[in-house]
């Protein structure tokens, strides 16, 4: 048995070490099985469920009880959230698109969306404060119902309805739901020898979740230089984003852990609800940025994760 979950969680830290190259050829696979992929779309919501679940198991009750220690890197993400990264949305865009308003839309779009779930899976590839990550998410989509509509009218001109209940009901299931299941697992069964096994599911089922993502956009998103375009400002936003949330750690001297959280929530962003509200309130073309932001987010996630990984020696 000890063999065993040696070889596993030897398997568990190559796939951590791969995760750099293997991001970045989860896109042209999920591009090769764009006309095939798509009718998978109902296995997104358990496997969202059984990532959560191996991404927060280890975590204890007693993670969640320290308001201190996790309240300025809170209130600190949702501030940047709300503030700082519509700014630079606006910047990216203003000089990058002068007469593609729809696009600027887009970018902005994203900015206004709730942070994403990866920031709890990346934290815990990172090794970074996972219950941070958890609060933080639920929180920030709790605000968006107002924040969103709020941030668009303040920089597009127009607002849009953002439904409280749908963003509950996913938060519910894909966040609060496994980390519940998770905590009650750990408590009556506190080993930690299941950790790599669980590892090596979230890290295949993210690359899964890519996969199924991509091959979704590639449906309606054509090749061609224009869209390359797209995706390079799209990628510039995103770093700035993620580089906004480990500046602001590192200035006001936030834990190395809490920092590490701090840079994926700023950077992570749900594309779905941003495709929502560029659907909702604008032009389908406005939706082009929205559907190129997974190709950005994740790769540069993964250079991230290598970049912690090479400041504290690990492999």
């Amino acid at each position: 048995m000890d063999r065993k979950m040696t070889n596993i969680q030897r398997a568990d830290t190559l796939l951590s070490s791969a995760l750099i190259y293997l991001i970045p050829l989860s896109f042209p696979m999920g591009y090769l099985v764009r006309h095939s992929m798509p009718a998978l779309t109902w296995t997104a919501t358990p496997m969202l469920f059984t990532i959560m679940f191996c991404s927060t198991f280890g975590l204890t009750w007693q993670a969640f009880l320290h308001p201190k220690e996790h309240l300025r890197p809170l209130l600190l993400g949702l501030a940047l959230q709300l503030t700082a990264l519509p700014l630079i949305a606006l910047a990216v865009t203003h000089l990058s698109y002068p007469h593609h308003p729809l696009w600027r839309v887009g970018h902005l779009c994203v900015a206004a969306s709730p942070a994403a779930i990866s920031t709890i899976i990346w934290s815990r590839i990172s090794e970074g404060d996972v219950a941070l990550g958890v609060l933080a998410v639920g929180a920030h989509v709790l605000l968006i119902p107002v924040a969103a509509p709020l941030i668009l009218k303040l920089t597009v001109g127009k607002s849009v309805h953002v439904p409280l209940l749908p963003l509950a009901e996913k938060l519910f299931i894909a966040v609060l739901l496994p980390t519940i299941l998770a905590l009650i697992a750990y408590h009556f069964y506190p080993t930690d020898r299941v950790k790599p096994a669980m590892g090596v599911t979230a890290k295949v089922g993210m690359l899964y979740m890519i996969v199924l993502n991509t091959s979704v956009a590639a449906l309606n998103t054509p090749l061609n230089l224009q869209v390359l375009m797209v995706m390079g400002v799209m990628a510039i936003q995103v770093s700035l984003f993620y580089a906004t949330g480990n500046l602001a750690g590192w200035l006001l001297k936030v834990p190395p852990k809490s920092r590490i959280t701090l840079t994926y929530y700023l950077g992570m962003k749900n594309n779905g609800a941003a495709l929502v509200m560029a659907l909702a309130g604008f032009h389908p073309q406005a939706t082009l940025p929205v559907a190129l932001a997974i190709a950005c987010q994740q790769p540069i996630a993964s250079i991230i994760d290598r970049l912690w990984r090479h400041k504290y020696g690990e492999p």
